[in-house]
């Protein structure tokens, strides 16, 4: 009997668990894979049995988030994990804490959905600190991608991780956590709280921290995560119309932030500042902006429903976008007739204003039923300092690519995002730009819209593409090495714990590090 059939059997009969093989695929539909071994593990025992037994028989075994990564960042053809039982809070044993006094950590298993984090945070009186226009993937999912919100402020969701809990290669727990972590090494037992026959070694290093929490699932299995979440919060968001022109003045808004400024001169200036912008010019040679603003308030401000956001209809609007039928029919629409693509961002833009909406916070940062939309998307970090430039760059982009008809059918898309110690985060080292280029997924010529967006700032800014939508875009060492200045130090300590390529996938093998090539 093979290797191969020896992992599958001894798995099954190990955990009592059904669903041997059986497709995946991701929620975009660009990545499916057929593995030996497709389950769901629903605590830490059989987590750690799965990871042992792959690792004895030379079997490579990973766990996808929620499926919304368009990248191939997930997948293994051998043992494939799904978190969808691993999905819990978790006691946090305070006697363990450097500070047992501390109020807003909170311990959750890694399958756990942001939306099902953010309604247990909310009956407990605290929140995400910050968090994308997204709540539908998981929190290991955001975290091992450097998923982000907004906000000059914040750092990618990752950096709300204090210590987290690994399976690493051979079976093994580790808690890793920064040099001067949270957790008192004498008092930490070195059990797992909720089953102590599972032993637990606590690492306490910084670039040991600083790789794994954003290690594109390649350094091993997270179990659980302690965050530091806020207390409770509610936003107030305006949307406003403005031109490029406008937009990028000296001492303007735009200008402001880029200096590290306020970006209003008087009065008070939002925590959260996005842009969205059509890269088609209007008859005056100018470019629509429209600028999202949000301030937070500890004060409960007034809880509105999703249908008073933006004008009148919006909601409406966008859910009829989601319906896959009116999305296919869409994008052929514009296929056949490109320039009304120009009037569809414009009109989008228009939808969206608003003078007021108020709410919990979490309900704001989510930008709603669009997110349903049968789309596509890529996203690039830029330096902050970048701003300008490629912003004026997607123009031409667009317009070599509109020449070939080849359309846009949504707005691009921009977030702020303040710079992060994890080692090949897109926000390493500095304050960062981020674009988001999104279409409609059954558009004939998306895919080569998006390319052309992604290969122009690669090569022209050195742009990083986002780790969950490069779409498989970066192929080769030299490219990492030239895009994250410690690639050295995360590929050590990527060495470090997936000793025998236990950890290794399609995407390892895609980038040229796989400890054991295929």
């Amino acid at each position: 009997m093979s290797n191969q059939s020896k992992l599958v059997i001894m798995l099954a009969l190990m955990t009592g668990l059904s669903g041997c093989g059986g497709e995946w695929m991701n929620w975009f539909e660009t990545e499916k894979v057929t593995p030996e071994y497709l389950a769901q593990p629903e605590n830490a025992a059989q987590l750690t049995d799965y990871v042992t037994k792959a690792s004895l028989n030379g079997k490579r075994i990973r766990m996808t988030g929620s499926g919304h990564s368009a990248s191939d960042i997930t997948i293994t053809s051998d043992a494939l994990l799904t978190p969808e039982k691993l999905n819990k809070p978790l006691s946090l044993n305070v006697n363990s804490l450097k500070n047992p006094n501390e109020s807003q950590l909170v311990r959750v298993q890694s399958g756990i959905r942001i939306s099902d984090l953010n309604d247990y945070l909310d009956k407990n009186g605290l929140a995400l600190q910050n968090m994308g226009g997204y709540d539908g993937q998981t929190i290991a999912g955001v975290m091992m991608t450097a998923t982000h919100g907004s906000g000059l402020a914040y750092g990618p969701i990752a950096d709300q991780v204090m210590s987290l809990q690994m399976v690493v290669d051979g079976g093994r727990m580790v808690q890793i956590e920064p040099t001067n972590g949270i957790t008192n090494p004498a008092t930490f037992h070195g059990r797992l709280d909720e089953n102590t026959n599972i032993p637990i070694q606590l690492i306490q290093d910084d670039d040991a921290f600083n790789a794994a929490r954003v290690s594109i699932g390649s350094m091993g299995i997270i179990y659980s995560v302690i965050l530091r979440t806020d207390q409770k919060f509610w936003l107030r968001e305006v949307r406003t119309l403005t031109k490029w022109s406008e937009l990028k003045k000296p001492d303007g808004q735009l200008d402001r932030l880029l200096r590290g400024l306020p970006v209003h001169a008087e009065g008070a200036s939002p925590e959260h500042w996005e842009l969205q912008y059509t890269p088609y010019a209007d008859k005056d040679g100018d470019h629509s902006f429209l600028i999202t603003e949000r301030y937070r308030s500890y004060t409960p401000l007034p809880e509105q429903s999703a249908s008073e956001r933006g004008q009148p209809g919006t909601d409406f609007l966008s859910t009829l976008l989601t319906l896959r039928p009116v999305g296919v029919s869409a994008a052929a629409f514009l296929d056949l007739f490109p320039s009304l693509g120009k009037t569809l961002l414009e009109t989008t833009l228009k939808s969206q204003q608003d003078d007021n909406y108020t709410n919990v916070s979490y309900k704001v940062f989510n930008i709603g039923v669009v997110n349903h939309t049968a789309a596509l998307g890529i996203e690039t970090a830029f330096d902050i300092n970048q701003t300008i430039s490629a912003i004026e760059r997607s123009f031409s982009v667009a317009n070599e690519e509109f020449s070939q008809g080849r359309v846009h059918s949504a707005p691009i898309a921009i977030r702020f995002v303040k710079q992060s110690n994890a080692l090949i985060a897109m926000q390493y080292g500095h304050d960062t730009m981020f674009m988001e280029v999104i279409g409609l997924r059954d558009g004939q010529h998306v895919r080569d819209l998006l390319s052309a967006h992604q290969q122009t700032y690669l090569q022209e800014f050195n742009g990083r593409p986002h780790w969950g939508l490069d779409l498989n875009f970066l192929n080769n060492e030299a490219q990492l090495r030239a895009l994250y200045p410690a690639w050295d130090r995360w590929k050590t300590q990527y060495h470090r714990f997936n000793v025998t390529g236990t950890f290794d996938g399609k995407t390892t093998d895609r980038l040229g590090i796989s400890v054991r090539p295929r």
